[in-house]
């Protein structure tokens, strides 16, 4: 394998990783909503906490390593 061929197949990956990733935030954003409007504020809470501390939090991380 090129070093050309490996460059593509990481970037495809990076591709799959990132709509995985935005799949999983949009699910976190629905279920906080879901449990907030059911009554549950402590799943709702979870799932915000979740999507705050997990999703989000690695978005900034990664944001702030672009501008260095």
């Amino acid at each position: 394998m090129s070093k050309a061929d490996e460059l593509d197949r990481l970037v495809g990956e990076l591709v799959t990783l990132d709509e995985q990733r935005v799949r999983i935030g949009t699910r976190l954003v629905d279920l906080e909503h879901y449990f907030r409007k059911a009554g549950h504020p402590e799943l709702s809470r979870r799932a915000l906490d979740a999507f705050r501390t997990r999703y989000l939090g690695r978005v900034l991380e990664l944001a702030d390593g672009m501008r260095e």
